[in-house]
């Protein structure tokens, strides 16, 4: 993206959108700093809300006000709800299209968390725009663990001092540049940096063919630092400098203690004790440049990204941001007294740039998702759902990969095989636990087994054989898969319709609080705190009323067999899509909250209990002993079964 091109896109979407919607505008009169809002909405959240700017007509336009808050805002200029397998997750985002100092950016966090803080505390003190926003989430109380605050202003500052890491982010123009061409590329890059070389003619070039030549060369530890600081927070979480890393860089860690020691104590054996970092570079350039006198080489990398060395390459960015928050003038220079080896590999070949990809990162073991991607089993599931008679199911397999246009898939059908594997514990399965539990390990290679596919878990799920499958996903028709999902999406939108009713008794009591009288006050205290309590289960039961559900299906296997839910009807009739999630809410999500509500009355902590693995029998178990005690349960099953299924 050329120089200026982020105020163009502000000019065209403040003509687009000026005015708009009606009533309360969102993009004001002669006020084109509005529309850097729908800017950033568009560039961080467009493809997870499905937003296209430029795609969007007039009447589509006011959509955007579900998101965007209308000044007067409290501080707050976007909400964005994730929904997330079994709780959701919040971002609250303040938009400047101008420079901010440190201290302005430290008063923006402060303010959106002490408006959040107010709203879950006492909404009605909150303006009506920020307000309704915010009643059409699912946020209660519970969710303060769940909250980010984002900054986005137009300077070069992305960090600060004291800066909540998870909780708080800084994220600039230039870095909404690089997100936005990043979106057009099927793996990001960087597209153009410069560095200066040691001393002078200090490259090695290897040519391994005619078109795909490499340099050996060494870099300023300063100048890596730099890079790494500045491509920091690209979208959301992923810095773009390492965007054909097969892993990110890890958090904090010994390894981290161990270079900054190093740079302290000897910056200039940095060099031998690293072992260097490798870049791939679509095309690179050099030039000889005078410099009082002295002749100096410059490297110039085109469409590149560090796919070994983001370890390396994070620790030197970390050092140089703690030198600058605590002024350490001593330790800056140290830092620029240290050298990394480099390697440049100029390569166009996306098979040969994969396989350097992952060669260069087995140093330690490899255990991603996207590195199960190309295994037989995930290849023979993948093509098995979206291939074949309906239903279709598009089950992503590996980060970046779309759904196909030319298949119909309805909203449920959409789903990635991690999320998959989660949902079949909680369901099929009926182990809650694991599902939530084991999400980041499903993945991981256990080198100490050898009688499972990468780990016992990962077995249990997608172990495939033509005679002898063990894994249950190949176990289950398509049908059944499809349910699983259709279910989980039920789940989704029956909490939303509970968190609703909750919300307006939990306000109407609070209202009533302000003029009871003191002999009151207790009683509507406890009734307040009984509806938080059940708007916190409600957020974080998802694997918990998939259990439920399943023990009916389990329970009662005639009275569904071979019926299928009405798919067709409940995606093109409003009447029949809300009559089934009001009935799934009132049948299995209440239950569910019910039955945990009941075996948490004496323990401390909701969200420990949920995350402990002894709560699974303890909530099987009470399910079971509930369905066979109250016989109307069954019958209930069945009514709900007839009308929905065919």
């Amino acid at each position: 993206m050329k120089q200026g091109l982020l105020d163009e896109i502000i000019e065209n979407y403040y003509q687009k959108c000026v005015g708009l919607p009606t009533g309360k505008p969102i993009v004001r009169q002669n006020q084109k700093n509005d529309a850097f809002e729908i800017v950033v909405l568009e560039t961080l959240y467009g493809e997870e809300k499905g937003i296209d700017i430029e795609k969007m007509s007039d009447s589509d336009i006011p959509s955007l006000a579900k998101y965007i808050v209308a000044p007067p805002d409290d501080g707050i200029d976007i909400v964005i709800e994730h929904e997330n397998v079994d709780e959701n997750t919040y971002d609250f985002i303040q938009v400047k299209n101008t420079e901010l100092s440190q201290s302005e950016i430290k008063q923006a966090l402060s303010y959106m968390e002490k408006t959040i803080s107010t709203y879950m505390k006492k909404p009605q003190d909150l303006n009506d725009n920020l307000k309704v926003i915010l009643a059409e989430t699912s946020l209660s109380s519970s969710d303060k663990s769940n909250c980010r605050y984002i900054v986005v202003h137009r300077g070069v500052d992305n960090y600060f001092k004291g800066q909540k890491e998870g909780v708080e982010q800084v994220i600039t123009g230039t870095e909404l540049e690089v997100i936005r061409n990043s979106s057009l590329q099927m793996v990001p890059k960087v597209a153009q940096e410069s560095f200066g070389a040691d001393s002078f003619n200090n490259f090695n070039l290897y040519e391994e063919s005619q078109n795909e030549p490499a340099i050996v060369l060494n870099l300023c530890g300063y100048d890596l630092a730099e890079l790494a600081i500045k491509y920091t927070n690209t979208s959301l979480g992923r810095n773009i400098l390492f965007g054909q890393n097969l892993r990110e860089a890890l958090g904090k860690s010994k390894t981290f203690d161990g270079m900054a020691k190093t740079i302290r104590e000897e910056p200039e054996k940095f060099w031998f004790y690293n072992n260097g970092i490798t870049i791939l570079a679509e095309d690179y350039d050099t030039e000889r440049l005078k410099d009082d006198d002295k002749a100096v080489e410059k490297i110039i990398l085109k469409n590149f990204s560090i796919i070994n060395g983001a370890q390396t390459t994070s620790a030197l960015g970390r050092f140089l941001k703690e030198a600058r928050m605590d002024a350490s003038e001593e330790d800056i220079e140290k830092l620029k007294k240290v050298f990394v080896l480099v390697r440049i590999l100029k390569v166009n070949d996306s098979e040969f740039r994969s396989r350097i990809a992952i060669y260069n990162n087995t140093q330690n073991p490899i255990t991603t998702r996207d590195m199960a991607s190309n295994r037989e089993e995930q290849l023979l599931l993948h093509n098995g759902l979206i291939n074949g008679d309906d239903p279709h199911i598009y089950m992503e397999i590996r980060r970046g990969m779309k759904a196909p246009v030319d298949v119909k898939l309805y909203k449920h059908q959409m789903t990635t095989n991690e999320e998959l594997a989660q949902l079949a514990f909680a369901g099929f399965m009926r182990d809650p636990f694991t599902g939530k539990d084991k999400k980041t390990a499903i993945f991981d290679t256990d080198y100490k087994q050898s009688d499972y596919l990468l780990n016992e878990f990962y077995h249990r799920i997608f172990h495939y054989d033509a005679y002898d499958p063990k894994g249950i996903l190949f176990k289950k028709e398509k049908t059944e898969i499809d349910e699983l999902l259709f279910i989980h999406y039920l789940y989704k939108e029956a909490k939303k319709s509970l968190n609703k009713v909750y919300k307006a008794r939990i306000e109407q009591a609070k209202i009533s609080l302000d003029s009871c009288d003191d002999d009151q006050k207790k009683k509507i205290e406890d009734r307040i705190a009984d509806y938080e309590k059940l708007k916190a289960i409600c957020n974080v039961c998802a694997f918990y009323c998939m259990s439920y559900y399943y023990a009916f299906k389990s329970e009662f296997p005639a009275v569904d067999a071979k019926k299928v839910f009405m798919y067709d009807k409940f995606y093109s009739d409003k009447d029949f899509q809300l009559s089934l999630i009001n009935r799934f809410r009132d049948e299995f999500l209440t239950g569910t909250i019910l039955v945990i509500k009941e075996l948490t009355v004496t323990y401390p902590n909701l969200n420990t209990w949920v995350r402990d693995k002894k709560s699974t029998k303890v909530f099987n178990d009470k399910v079971d002993e509930k369905i066979q005690i109250d016989m109307s349960l069954e019958e209930n099953y069945k009514k709900f079964v007839d009308t929905y299924k065919s």
